[in-house]
C-alpha cells in the first residue's frame, strides 16, 4: 500500500458539509479476504438514530474522498457506529 491509514483519516476529516455529524473516524489499510488491497473506514456518528438517505449520503461521500486519495484499484469497506457504541468502548 503506498498511501497510511493516516494519510486517508486525515482527508475524511476534511470532508466538508456531512449529512450527519461524525465525532471520529477510524482507518485501515490492508489486503482482505481475497488478498485484494482494500481499506477499512469506521465512521462514528454522533447519533444513534440517522436516516438512511443520510447514511447513504455519508457513504457516497467516504467512497469519493477515499478513491481521490487511493484511485479507485482499492476496495473500501464502509461501517457506521452509533454514539452509544462508542461509549461502550470506553
Amino acid at each position: 500500500m503506498d498511501i497510511s491509514s493516516d494519510t486517508i483519516e486525515e482527508a475524511l476529516r476534511r470532508l466538508p458539509e456531512l449529512p450527519t455529524p461524525v465525532s471520529s473516524w477510524h482507518v485501515e489499510t490492508g489486503p482482505d479476504s481475497t488478498d485484494d488491497p482494500a481499506v477499512w473506514v469506521w465512521t462514528m456518528l454522533e447519533d444513534d438514530e440517522v436516516e438512511l438517505d443520510k447514511r447513504l449520503q455519508l457513504r457516497s461521500l467516504i467512497r469519493d474522498r477515499v478513491a481521490k486519495e487511493v484511485g479507485t484499484s482499492m476496495i473500501v469497506y464502509i461501517r457506521f457506529r452509533g454514539a452509544s457504541e462508542v461509549e461502550q468502548e470506553v
